[in-house]
């Protein structure tokens, strides 16, 4: 059985995987609260991310 929302999710974790990246090639910084983040969390994100999404849309064309 496909189930749209999975499809829906995979997509959208692989579109914030490419956010991820992105922020990580061209080095965007984020300041929050005065502090900056650092960049190389967004490269295990980006990694993170774009494994689940690979995953759930392999596991939704079973």
């Amino acid at each position: 059985m496909k189930r749209p929302a999975s499809l829906v999710i995979g997509i959208l974790l692989l579109v914030l995987a490419c956010a991820q990246l992105g922020r990580f090639i061209w080095g965007v910084s984020i300041i929050a609260a005065g502090m900056e983040f650092p960049l190389w969390p967004s490269a295990v994100a980006a990694v993170v991310l774009a494994a689940l999404g690979i995953w759930l849309l392999k596991e939704r064309n079973k």
